[in-house]
């Protein structure tokens, strides 16, 4: 995504921000999107009960906000690793490993939440529940993706 652009001698983003993986990341968001709202209405879902802003975006808008958002949000995050000198898909080390590892799990879906109040302030507990299921869906879509040798390591 950074067409080999540096800052300070040191890569913008780094050689695993591409533009495919976001073409990917977008499209699997609003083929996620479209599913489930087709889910919900096939259910019968009274409207007024989504979080989820359907009506003002449809499936296709909403999936593109959302995928957008989750690209954008690992942006700072892996700026900030190439100027520190770490490597792309390596993990950090020493006093700030901690402090990467919680930023590579959860910055994408605090991009997320932010885009969505564009729409609608979400409350503190559908946030907290959104950071929660992320802990621990990251690491394990991740593990899935090392496994399948898509990914170097996890987190």
């Amino acid at each position: 995504l950074d067409g080999g652009k540096q800052v300070f001698g040191r890569p913008l983003f780094g050689a695993n921000k591409t533009l495919r993986g976001a073409l990917i990341m977008v499209g699997a968001s609003v083929g996620w999107t479209t599913l489930v709202d087709g889910l919900q209405r096939g259910l019968g879902l009274d409207p007024s009960l989504r979080f989820i802003p359907y009506e003002q975006l449809g499936s296709l808008g909403l999936g593109l906000l959302l995928g957008v958002a989750y690209i954008l949000g690992e942006l700072p995050n892996s700026f900030i690793k190439r100027q520190l000198g770490v490597e792309p898909g390596a993990a950090a080390s020493g006093r700030l490993e901690r402090v990467f590892w919680l930023a590579d799990q959860l910055d994408s879906a605090i991009a997320i939440l932010l885009a969505l109040c564009l729409y609608r302030v979400p409350s503190l507990g559908f946030a907290l529940t959104v950071l929660a299921v992320t802990a621990l869906v990251h690491p394990t879509v991740a593990a899935i993706m090392v496994a399948l040798g898509l990914k170097r390591r996890v987190g």
